[in-house]
């Protein structure tokens, strides 16, 4: 994780946001977040863009911890909201009621 000195807010890759929003939370999770982020017909729309530096490779994107927790939080909501699995107090799915 990078923090930026002009605003103090804290940008990281995929794998860096996983690693602090909890085990219940995956990379491929985060980069499925940013891919819906970008279809005007989703609910995530806008919600997480991304800052893609050049580099080796493909280069990398970074993502704001801010947008990520944001966005893990609505689908976190959603997914109760719907009737779907709970998470308990340590990321583990419990059963709903």
């Amino acid at each position: 994780m990078i923090r930026d000195p002009h605003t103090g807010r804290e940008w990281g890759t995929p794998a860096q946001l996983a690693a602090r929003l909890g085990p219940d939370v995956t990379a491929d999770r985060i980069r499925d977040w940013a891919r819906r982020s970008r279809n005007p017909e989703d609910p995530l729309h806008g919600l997480l863009p991304g800052k893609h530096v050049p580099g080796r490779g493909r280069g990398t994107t970074w993502y704001r911890y801010d947008h990520a927790a944001h966005v893990e939080a609505l689908t976190r909501k959603t997914v109760e909201e719907q009737g779907g699995p709970a998470r308990g107090p340590r990321g583990e799915l419990t059963p709903a009621a």
